[in-house]
C-alpha cells in the first residue's frame, strides 16, 4: 500500500547546539562535535489525505553524537505530538513526522538509527514580533530572535544553502534552549538557529 499523500504550510523553527553560524550548513563537522537539535513545525494548514491538520505542531528532537558529520546518519529522534489532535490526526502526524509518509521529513529520517518514541502532550508555539517561540511543559522551552540583520529586528538570511528548508534559511539566535526528557539535557541559549515559513509535500 502506497503512503498516503499530504501536503503541510507550517512554522519550522530549530535551536542546535552549534555556535552561529551552524558548520552543518557548510557541510564539515558540528562546532561540539555533537549536534543537539529540537526542530518544531506548527502547522498553519494542511492535510494528511482527507484528514484536515490545521493548527497542530508536531516537534523532532535529534541526538546526534558524533564524530563525523550529521549527514552519517546514527542519530537518536524523539517525537512530540500535539495533545489535541485527534485521533485520526495523531496516527497521521506520526506517520508523517516519523517519516513514514515519504517526502522531506522520510529523508531526514533515513539518518535516525534509534527511534525513542512518541510522546502526546501540550505544546505551545507562538511567533510574536519577532521571537519564535515553543514550549513543552518540564520537557522544552526554546524561543529565537533575529541575529545578524543589518537593520533589526529583521534577520539576516543566508542563501542558496544545503537546508532541508530550502535554499534562503534566516539566521536565528537561541534566547532560551532547554530540553530534558529521554536522560538528555542542554541548554542551546545563545546557540544556533533558524526558522521559516516552509510549505512540504509529500510522499
Amino acid at each position: 500500500m502506497s503512503p498516503t499523500p499530504w501536503h503541510i504550510k507550517a512554522d519550522y523553527l530549530e535551536n542546535c547546539n552549534c555556535d552561529l553560524l551552524c558548520p552543518c550548513l557548510f557541510a564539515v563537522k558540528p562546532t561540539n562535535g555533537d549536534c543537539n537539535v529540537p526542530i518544531a513545525y506548527h502547522i498553519r494548514e494542511g492535510h494528511h489525505g482527507d484528514v484536515r491538520l490545521d493548527d497542530l505542531t508536531a516537534v523532532r528532537v535529534t541526538m546526534f553524537p558524533g564524530p563525523g558529520l550529521m549527514s552519517d546518519g546514527n542519530q537518536k529522534m524523539a517525537l512530540y505530538i500535539d495533545e489535541r489532535a485527534n485521533p485520526e490526526q495523531h496516527e497521521a502526524l506520526v506517520e508523517m513526522f516519523s517519516g513514514n509518509g515519504g517526502g522531506p521529513l522520510a529523508r531526514l529520517q533515513v539518518l535516525v538509527t534509534e527511534f525513542l518514541g512518541v510522546k502526546r502532550l501540550p505544546i505551545r508555539y507562538r511567533i510574536e514580533g519577532p521571537i519564535h517561540s515553543v514550549f513543552i511543559q518540564d520537557i522544552l522551552d526554546v524561543a529565537l530572535e533575529p541575529a545578524g540583520g543589518a537593520n533589526p529586528p529583521r534577520e539576516m538570511v543566508i542563501t542558496n544553502t544545503r537546508h532541508t528548508c530550502g535554499p534562503d534559511l534566516p539566521v536565528a539566535r537561541g534566547l532560551r534552549g532547554m530540553f530534558r526528557d529521554y536522560g538528555y539535557g542542554w541548554d542551546n541559549t545563545g546557540k544556533n538557529g533558524h526558522y521559516k515559513l516552509i510549505e512540504w509535500r509529500g510522499p
